[in-house]
């Protein structure tokens, strides 16, 4: 910005213009909101593509978050507690009206990533999503895959957000990627953030759902598809 804008006339004209700015520089970093994504099936061709969702739902706080998905028109929804400073990943999977979940500690996340490394390239570039600007990396998943591109932000104030995802080498929160879900791939793009007061028991596993295995949930999801 030119230094000579120093008088009364050019720094409300200075002011102005920076308040209408929607550029992550002037955003304040933010520790407590929401996210919410929007869902594209890659590969529409597959049987499941019309049941795939369609958004998902990312409340934040504290350094936890909560994700809810909702699948199959409303008849399968999943729900992930990412529990970063117990180090602890909660999946909550509700089935027409039985809910299950399954608790992942810190062995049982690095056992589950161990199958699923892939490797970051970082690059120079940028892209604006959900008004933030947001810096770009390459990501193969093994030495015969072509690269793909995702985005990710550090304006939003969460400690290591994806310590327990193939991208854990990610500094920022992730506002656009693709993964494999429901025997399908799907593209994830923030559409919107808001900074607003989540309550403290959304990040709290509800008593009515029952603890299984991770070999049960795998054959409940698997069943689902």
């Amino acid at each position: 910005m030119n230094r000579n804008f120093i008088y009364g006339a050019s720094c409300c004209t200075l002011a102005i213009t920076l308040i209408g700015c929607n550029n992550n520089i002037f955003h304040s970093r933010i520790s407590e909101g929401v996210i919410e994504y929007k869902i594209v099936v890659l590969d529409s061709n597959n049987a499941m593509a019309k049941l795939a969702p369609d958004k998902m739902t990312v409340k934040f706080k504290n350094n936890v978050s909560y994700a809810q998905v909702v699948a199959g028109m409303g008849l399968f929804e999943t729900d992930f507690i990412n529990d970063e400073p117990d180090k602890k990943i909660i999946q909550m999977v509700r089935l027409f009206n039985k809910k299950y979940a399954y608790i992942a500690d810190t062995a049982a996340v690095n056992k589950e990533l161990r199958n699923t490394k892939c490797l970051i390239i970082p690059t120079s570039e940028t892209k604006k999503i959900a008004g933030y600007v947001c810096k770009k990396a390459l990501v193969k998943t093994d030495s015969n895959s072509e690269p793909f591109s995702i985005y990710y932000t550090d304006q939003i104030e969460l400690e290591n957000p994806n310590w327990s995802t193939p991208f854990k080498d990610i500094p920022g929160v992730l506002m656009g990627y693709r993964i494999k879900r429901y025997g399908m791939y799907l593209e994830f793009t923030a559409a919107k953030v808001e900074p607003v007061k989540n309550d403290d028991n959304t990040f709290k596993l509800p008593p009515e759902y029952k603890l299984i295995s991770k070999e049960q949930l795998d054959q409940l999801i698997k069943g689902f598809q």
